[in-house]
């Protein structure tokens, strides 16, 4: 032992009370500092320095520093990480767990030697700390003053005073270990109650992002929700312990998987992927992320629910390069597992909320259809109703109806012939055509969709009284694949819709039949002044011209003395047809005034032009001769023209019921009245017509005469 070095007795002495400080505290970085003090004044060095050692990673951590002119550059030493690997040395003494010396102007190893020069020492012995056959840290002696040899002595003092120092790491570790469990579980349950009391999925998220990144003591924690409909992930939540401007992410921005083949192996494979950024074998993507956000050590942890991935959990250690223990890695693995029940149980919130929201506009549209008895309000309604279910960016909606000829047609077309009792011509306007998916949907009577990059189209058959006689067209523009539930919401707003169009269909009928004449399908007295008054007026506002035509049958009582009045029945109805159909659809009016006479009513029509239309009518109807009677021509269909062409086509036969050699004749004689004229308003223009009627009538009927004032 060299002179001043403490006796046997005195080294246990000093043991003794190395291990009483050890006793006194389980903070480690109080024990050490006793213990470094303590060995430094023993061995009268200038500084005494311990380290913790961690063979998984090959690194030593400063973990305390006495020295008797203590510098911040020494204070500053605390907490450094040193890598063995770099350092020989190091490596050998823990190797072998014996002393490792130094010293100024003799050789050394390169890497030792230039730390000396930097430190300015000239003497360092270092000694692994063994705690049951295990290297968990380093004593190291160092002095400045002089160049020192540590004796045998001091060697085995120092040896002496690594065993409770060994300890005292040892029970400072298990004390750390039992508080980073307490801190881990503390960190669990506070995230449990979170869940417990709040269903919003981003403050959940960011809760779990914040406890992990705190628990783990990371710079940084990112969740991400992975969207399977696009195949990408979406940052939902983020946590930095200094923000900066040049974070990879911020909450709503997407990546797609494609781009990112590692994230799908971690959503996909279940298992935690720990990286470094001076990893070997690092994946260019992840390589590329670690560089973004500026990261040394990554884990990614995937998040899933009842196996199915829902999301990832990523932990970034920006500092330094960093190895995650097994219970940090439990820890976030419980973590991801309540970010993941966040995630289930804000989805099906938010299912439930959307469902609540859908089921009140169906209500709401519902509501509306119930009531509504307009076309126009029924296929707007579906569309408001198809948005509100489903809230595209556009909504587009069509509704198609089968015609007689099996035909399907729009909607308002089918109704709009229903409501229009004039008759006219057979052309209904163009047909929907029946593609793949609306032939599929009809021919199975159940609904069906296509997806076509952000267009999703469903068609639901239309069922009316028990049959499918149409289907509804929805494309959603914005929107997404329809699950089970909403295709259902679709065909109950489909038979809402469906009803509507059975209320609007009957409203149609009452209200035709209340305005029309039963048998011959024209307008009705009362509703054909009602049509006189507003044409009229609005004659006399814009200035035009309004022309009105008084049509009699010419003998009609004795045609039905003569032949009954079934058969008188039929003329009329077949003038009613006549006269529709020699007119301008949607513009001109006729109504059967009474008994046999009828009015036509021209808006926009000049006498002179009056005068021609009902020159027509005048041929035209004579021509019921034999039609108006049912007879019709071997070989021909029942007749069902108008004009010269029934004169042409009806060859005479005999009507049932009358005597033989004997033939049914027709005639009708024409009034013209127009304004404007001499009429100052509409009844003197329905009298001014009734006069010219009375004077065709006069002059030997089966003509037109013109009121002439």
């Amino acid at each position: 032992m060299s002179d001043g070095s403490p006796s046997r007795g005195e080294e246990y002495a000093l043991a003794c009370e190395v291990s009483a400080a050890i006793t006194s505290s389980l903070v480690l970085e109080d024990v050490m500092a006793t213990v470094a003090r303590r060995i430094a004044e023993a061995l009268d060095v200038w500084e005494c320095d311990l380290y913790e050692y961690y063979p998984a990673s090959e690194t030593m951590i400063a973990t305390a520093c006495w020295a008797r002119a203590r510098t911040p550059e020494d204070v500053a030493w605390i907490g450094t990480r040193v890598d063995v690997r770099e350092c020989p040395a190091y490596r050998d003494m823990f190797r072998d767990q014996a002393f490792c010396e130094a010293y100024a102007s003799e050789e050394s190893d390169p890497v030792d030697d230039a730390l000396m020069r930097k430190w300015g020492e000239q003497a360092v012995i270092s000694f692994p700390l063994v705690f049951e056959g295990s290297a968990i840290g380093c004593l190291e002696l160092v002095e400045k003053r002089e160049v020192r040899r540590f004796d045998e002595a001091d060697k085995r003092l120092i040896a002496l005073l690594a065993a409770p120092a060994a300890v005292a790491i040892h029970n400072a570790r298990v004390y750390r270990l039992w508080e980073e469990e307490n801190r881990h579980l503390a960190s669990l349950l506070d995230s449990s109650r979170a869940l417990s009391s709040t269903l919003d999925l981003d403050d959940l998220l960011a809760l779990v992002c914040r406890t992990a990144a705190g628990a783990l003591e990371t710079a940084l924690c990112v969740i991400y929700e992975y969207d399977r409909r696009h195949d990408a992930i979406v940052c939902r939540a983020l946590y930095e312990v200094a923000p900066t401007e040049e974070a990879g992410a911020r909450p709503g921005m997407s990546w797609l998987l494609d781009d990112y083949p590692s994230v799908r192996v971690v959503l996909n494979g279940g298992r935690i992927v720990e990286e470094s950024i001076r990893g070997p074998r690092l994946a260019e993507d992840v390589r590329a992320s670690m560089e973004e956000w500026g990261a040394k050590s990554w884990l990614s942890v995937p998040v899933s629910f009842n196996d199915e991935p829902v999301g990832m959990l990523v932990l970034m250690e920006t500092e330094r390069e960093r190895r995650f223990s097994a219970k940090e890695i439990d820890l976030a693995r419980g973590l991801a597992e309540q970010a993941a029940a966040a995630m289930h149980r804000a989805r099906l919130y938010r299912r439930e909320q959307s469902q609540n929201d859908r089921l009140r506009a169906l209500l709401e549209s519902s509501r509306v259809l119930a009531g509504s008895l307009d076309v126009t309000k029924v296929l707007d309604e579906l569309r408001a109703g198809a948005a509100g279910l489903f809230g595209a960016q556009r909504v587009d909606v069509d509704v198609a109806l089968s015609g007689d000829d099996g035909r399907y047609l729009p909607l308002a077309a089918v109704l709009a012939e229903a409501a229009d009792g004039e008759g006219g011509t057979d052309e209904q306007g163009p047909d929907v055509p029946l593609d793949e998916l609306s032939a599929r949907v009809m021919k199975r009577r159940e609904p069906g969709q296509e997806s076509t990059g952000d267009l999703c189209r469903v068609v639901v058959p239309l069922v009316l009284q028990g049959e499918a006689q149409g289907f509804v067209d929805v494309r959603l523009k914005g929107g997404h694949e329809l699950g089970r539930d909403e295709m259902g919401l679709l065909q109950i707003l489909a038979g809402q819709t469906a009803a509507a169009i059975v209320n609007a269909r009957l409203y149609n009928t009452i209200e035709r039949q209340a305005i029309t004449d039963g048998l011959t399908g024209l307008y009705n007295h009362r509703h054909f002044y009602e049509r006189l008054n507003q044409e009229f007026a609005r004659a006399q506002r814009y200035g035009l011209p309004l022309s009105l035509l008084m049509i009699d049958i010419d003998d009609f009582k004795h045609f039905n003395d003569l032949y009954g009045h079934p058969v008188g029945d039929l003329v009329l109805a077949e003038v009613g047809r006549i006269l529709s159909g020699q007119l301008r659809r949607g513009v001109d009016q006729a109504a059967r005034y009474g008994g046999e006479e009828f009015v036509v009513l021209l808006p926009n029509t000049c006498r002179d032009g009056a005068q021609v239309v009902g020159d027509r009518l005048v041929q035209q109807i004579a021509a019921l001769t034999r039609a108006a009677a049912g007879v019709v021509p071997e070989g021909e269909e029942d007749a069902r023209s108008v004009g010269e062409r029934i004169r042409q086509r009806i060859a005479g036969a005999q009507i049932p019921g009358i005597r033989d050699g004997s033939e049914p004749h027709v005639s009708v004689s024409v009034g013209v009245a127009a304004y404007p004229g001499a009429a100052g308003g509409p009844a003197e223009l329905v009298r001014n017509a009734d006069k010219a009627l009375y004077v065709a009538k006069r002059l030997g009927k089966n003509r037109v005469e013109v009121f002439d004032a």
